[in-house]
């Protein structure tokens, strides 16, 4: 039997059939809503699907991937929530101010950051030291985990829409006198 490769150069005809899973970032119209937007599909999928550790991993991958698209292209090297988060506060970004909005999203990003600091439980069965992944955490409210992830993918649209088009980022929540 001949392997067949399930993938298409982007330099030939072959790369953009009807169904096609367009895989390069290339031709997006934004790159970071665009991979945000399937992280969150992904993440979504998995919790409905009930894959515990994979929703889990796509969940707190949705949030990295947030955080780090919410610094723009200098983000800071790093697969830590929190450095994230603390670099965001630090350049006095509108995700770690007061908004009730912002405080809900930062505290699930906290959680998902409390559970797996360094970004790898989910992700394989054990950590690098032998112990079972995701031993501290016995198992997530899927309804509330899909609220969660959500919000955040929402909000975070709305910031990088906002950027791409000029408009003033604002949270949903927030009041405009």
């Amino acid at each position: 039997m001949n392997y067949r490769s399930p993938f298409g150069s982007i330099d030939s005809d072959d790369h953009n059939g009807p169904d096609a899973l367009c895989l390069s970032r290339t031709h997006c119209t934004d790159a970071a809503e665009d991979t945000i937007n399937e992280f969150h599909q992904a993440a979504v999928a998995a919790i409905e699907r009930r894959a515990p550790q994979p929703a889990f991993f796509l969940a707190r991958q949705l949030a990295e991937l947030s955080l780090k698209a919410l610094h723009g292209p200098t983000f800071p090297i790093t697969h830590s929530l929190t450095a994230l988060l603390d670099s965001l506060e630090r350049r006095g970004d509108l995700l770690v101010a007061d908004g009730a909005e912002e405080h809900t999203i930062v505290a699930f990003i906290r959680d998902l950051d409390f559970y797996d600091a360094n970004g790898d439980q989910g992700r394989y069965p054990t950590t690098r030291s032998g112990t079972p992944s995701l031993a501290t955490v016995c198992c997530a409210d899927p309804a509330l985990l899909r609220e969660h992830v959500d919000q955040l993918h929402s909000y975070v649209q709305r910031r990088l829409a906002a950027r791409r088009t000029g408009a003033p980022e604002v949270s949903q929540l927030s009041t405009v006198t």
